[in-house]
């Protein structure tokens, strides 16, 4: 782990250990690379999981502060409480429930969006104007109450890791194609410099230049802000600009040389 830090601090502060990089085997690079996309789903993840542990705890305290006792025998939903209740209300958007059977889904027309909630059904209103309809009874013989949803939302916690396998998968897969992408304006870079880097060194360095614009942005996703795409992609081609400096120079010197 040692080696691995000080290719971080390599990748960023010293250009000359690109030609080191661009060298090495395209095992150690996708070596760097899964490590590499471990520390930043590592460092992404710790957000995520607490904005989701705070989501599941705000969620269980309006459950059991905010919504009135219910209990769902076989399809019907009964509440017990004065109707309809208001569960949420803002100027475009409601969420109502009413299982007397004296309010309809004419009361959401004043409204861009909203949830009416019935003792059979739920109507939802989107934003676009579009009604959906969810009928009770096709979840079939399920029996809950209030007490029950509370109890069950702690277990919520295994989708946690279900989260973190996905950010990890996609944080891995999104290197990647960085990595070719820039690669690919190393190609760019390469004709133009009329260097004669192959495209395998291309990649090999390519990996290592995304190491600062990967950092920053995931730095600025705990300041709540973007690290604009055209940023992130000329962050990482100027590296791999100053690579191929070295490698043309290192290139040179070893063709006086054998001159």
């Amino acid at each position: 782990m040692v080696v691995f830090f000080q290719e971080i601090k390599s990748s960023i502060l010293n250009i000359k250990a690109y030609l080191h990089f661009s060298k090495q085997s395209l095992q150690k690079t996708f070596l760097y690379l899964i490590l590499f996309s471990s520390l930043i789903w590592i460092l992404g993840y710790i957000g995520v999981y607490q904005n989701m542990s705070q989501g599941i705890a705000e969620i269980r305290t309006k459950v059991i502060e905010e919504v009135p006792d219910f209990t769902f025998p076989d399809g019907r939903l009964e509440v017990s409480g004065p109707m309809p209740a208001i569960l949420y209300k803002d100027l475009t958007s409601v969420v109502i429930v009413d299982t007397t059977g004296e309010t309809n889904e004419n009361v959401l027309n004043s409204y861009r969006s909203g949830l009416l909630i019935l003792s059979d059904r739920l109507i939802n209103k989107r934003e676009e104007g579009r009604i959906e309809e969810i009928q009770f009874f096709t979840f079939g013989p399920m029996s809950f109450t209030k007490d029950d949803v509370v109890s069950w939302l702690p277990y919520f916690k295994w989708v946690y890791w279900i989260v973190a396998v996905a950010m990890f998968i996609y944080t891995a897969i999104s290197y990647l194609i960085n990595a070719l992408w820039v690669s690919l304006i190393g190609l760019l870079l390469n004709l133009f410099m009329k260097t004669k880097a192959t495209f395998g060194a291309l990649y090999k360095i390519s990996v290592y230049a995304l190491t600062l614009p990967m950092l920053l942005d995931t730095l600025f996703s705990y300041l709540r802000m973007d690290l604009y795409h055209l940023i992130f992609y000329i962050t990482a081609a100027i590296y791999v600009g100053l690579a191929l400096l070295e490698m043309d120079k290192e290139l040179k010197g070893s063709e006086e040389a054998d001159a």
